[in-house]
């Protein structure tokens, strides 16, 4: 198992010497992480401009001040889809919806910020978005060169950036804040700044609930800094107690708004998600998604994948998600012997916590998107393909083919994850 060697240990012309690959490559890492947002703006706009926009997904919450017309409406407008449209209320209303109160307050309070200052609430959402995603996508070169080096970091960026759900990270949702903290987390964690990692990670449980998660990871990293000896153990590892005060925090505001402190619970039937132990919802994604398999191939849907046409219906979504689960499970165990505790930790429980929660019909919902933050999964794949540049290349290219299909697909509100 890997120790990450504390930051005091490298002085003098060690850290000279270390730093140099960090400042050649980190320049990179900034170029993927800029050109895969212009990339992804550009499929966007194409699409909004050549092809059929279908019903819109939850946009009737969206006013129509907050959208545009023109170049600027072909541009915005398609990433004010589904999740982001309630985003968007929360920025400009609260929670007044009923539902509303299934997204945590951290990302819409930025995005109202923002607005304040006469940006407009859609501007001031991509702003936040993509700011939060170029943040994190430098702090996690930064995070991975001193783990695997500067090579591998920069491939990380890479495959983070041009995975094929990664537009996420431009649309009005609260990934890219998510992200941005857990990485400052696990680097705050790293370099041994307890108290700082313990208030972001208290944060990143006011993005998401699965910010409850990062406090496992914490206490392993502190134990890993005292060397596993009980005794050693000082208040510092209190700090994580922190994490999930931000889960309370939203709680206490529930309580006191709308008098029940689990509505955010409550206001997941909507999507029709239910609670359910991970084996179980498994063998419902693998069953689901089997099924989905065969419908495809007896539609002859296998010829048409590449439509941006092709049908969101269940069957085809259960089959997506059943790929998505097989890739994880297979990075998490490809990482495995290359990343410490904390971040093999981390990866299983963010991948356990998704999958307690299954919605009706489509046990998987949404997994793509879900396990997208988990940074670690990026970390495994840059480290396992560091030596294989022909499956480096033939990534890359799927990868950009997937980004682009499924980007265009969500901008003219078709469902994606």
């Amino acid at each position: 198992m890997f120790h990450p060697a504390p930051t005091e240990a490298v002085t003098g012309d060690a850290a000279v010497g270390a730093a140099a690959p960090e400042r050649s490559f980190v320049w990179w890492a900034l170029g993927v992480a800029l050109a895969s947002r212009l990339f992804v703006f550009s499929v966007g706009f194409v699409a909004r401009s050549r092809l059929t926009i279908l019903h819109p997904l939850d946009t009737t919450l969206v006013s129509s001040a907050l959208l545009y017309h023109g170049i600027l409406g072909r541009l915005l407008n398609g990433w004010t889809n589904t999740d982001a449209a309630w985003y968007l209320n929360i920025a400009q209303h609260g929670y007044a919806h009923p539902y509303s109160t299934a997204f945590f307050p951290l990302y819409p309070l930025a995005v109202r910020l923002l607005a304040a200052t006469g940006m407009g609430y859609t501007p001031a959402g991509l702003v936040v978005s993509a700011a939060c995603f170029v943040a994190a996508a430098l702090l996690l070169y930064r995070l991975t060169a001193e783990l695997l080096g500067g090579r591998t970091a920069l491939w990380t960026v890479v495959f983070l950036s041009i995975a094929p759900t990664s537009f996420f990270f431009t649309a009005i949702y609260s990934e890219s804040l998510f992200l941005l903290l857990s990485v400052a987390l696990f680097y705050l964690a790293q370099h041994r700044r307890w108290l700082a990692a313990g208030v972001v990670g208290l944060l990143a449980a006011l993005t998401r609930s699965t910010g409850v998660v990062l406090a496992v990871p914490l206490v392993l990293f502190y134990l890993q800094a005292v060397d596993w000896q009980w005794r050693r153990i000082r208040a510092g590892i209190l700090t994580a107690l922190l994490v999930p005060c931000g889960l309370a925090a939203y709680m206490a505001y529930l309580w006191s708004a709308h008098g029940d402190p689990l509505a955010f619970a409550t206001a997941e039937r909507r999507w029709h998600r239910y609670f359910a132990w991970p084996p179980v919802t498994v063998w419902q994604g693998v069953r689901y998604g089997y099924l989905g398999a065969l419908h495809v191939v007896a539609h002859d849907n296998l010829s048409r994948l590449g439509a941006l046409a092709w049908q969101s219906n269940q069957t085809n979504i259960n089959f997506l998600n059943l790929i998505a689960l097989i890739v994880v499970v297979a990075l998490i165990a490809l990482g495995w012997r290359r990343l410490g505790a904390p971040y093999n930790t981390y990866a299983v429980l963010a991948l356990l916590f998704a999958l307690c929660n299954p919605a009706t019909g489509e046990p998987l919902l949404s997994l793509p998107r879900l396990v997208l933050v988990v940074f670690p999964l990026f970390m495994a794949l840059a480290a396992r393909t560091e030596r294989r540049p022909v499956v480096r290349a033939l990534l890359v290219g799927v990868c950009l083919v997937g980004l682009a299909w499924l980007a265009a697909r969500f901008v003219i509100f078709a469902w994606v994850a």
